[in-house]
């Protein structure tokens, strides 16, 4: 399976980004979001992360291959999330995301059908099916950090030794482990996600899923956000 492409971008049209990878010219689907990210940058070496995607009728063998390409392994793990709810297709998908992953997974996060209607090719009724399916999916890349170009996978298993321990909370230490790989693939510092376990964990509940716990750390960190800043 191609699961990357690098090459120079020679084209970008409304869905889809032409990479020139010799002696081969290669097309790519890209979503809304990563058009308008590579749209300048005609001539230059780009990178896409990519799934493929198989369309068509096959009763008919009208199958045809498609590559669809993301800047980060993390948008493209949000597509697929995203495209697991009945009535979202891929092409419907490809307009759909047209802001930053972690901005959409905040507005499904927090229940917000109303702003999530807004977005191409949503609607009010998909917009609930969405939030139904996906308010306890798209925890950890509400919580993303830095730059979403960096690969996911940038740390190693030797880095998950570091961690935290549930030695005080009934948590199952596989899902603190689990918490703790999801936060450091969407752009988090060893640090931060210590920081982000710890105070989960301080609570003293016990977390029965990976979900419930990154849950728990984005209400945390959305209700510091939403608190008003001091005056100096």
């Amino acid at each position: 399976m191609i699961t990357l492409v690098r090459g120079i971008l020679e084209r970008v049209g409304q869905e889809e980004a032409i990479l020139s990878v010799p002696p081969w010219e290669i097309e790519v689907w890209v979503t809304e979001l990563t058009r308008r990210q590579i749209q300048t940058k005609l001539g230059e070496e780009i990178r896409l992360y990519t799934i493929l995607n198989i369309e068509g009728n096959a009763t008919m063998g009208r199958m045809s291959p498609r590559l669809i390409g993301f800047l980060s392994p993390v948008e493209r793990e949000f597509f697929e999330v995203f495209c697991s709810v009945d009535g979202v297709g891929v092409r419907k998908a490809l307009r759909a995301i047209c802001q930053p992953v972690k901005d959409l997974a905040r507005t499904i996060q927090d229940q917000d059908v109303a702003t999530l209607a807004t977005f191409p090719g949503v609607g009010e009724a998909l917009a609930e099916r969405i939030v139904a399916k996906l308010r306890r999916k798209v925890g950890k890349f509400a919580l993303a950090l830095g730059d979403p170009r960096v690969p996911a996978s940038r740390f190693t298993a030797s880095d998950l030794e570091d961690a935290p321990h549930s030695s005080s909370n009934a948590t199952d230490p596989e899902i603190v482990r689990d918490v703790y790989a999801a936060l450091l693939s969407v752009g988090h510092t060893e640090t931060q996600a210590r920081q982000a376990i710890d105070q989960a964990l301080s609570s003293k509940k016990a977390f029965r899923s990976v979900a419930d716990m990154i849950n728990a750390i984005y209400q945390h960190q959305s209700s510091r956000r939403d608190q008003p800043t001091g005056s100096a």
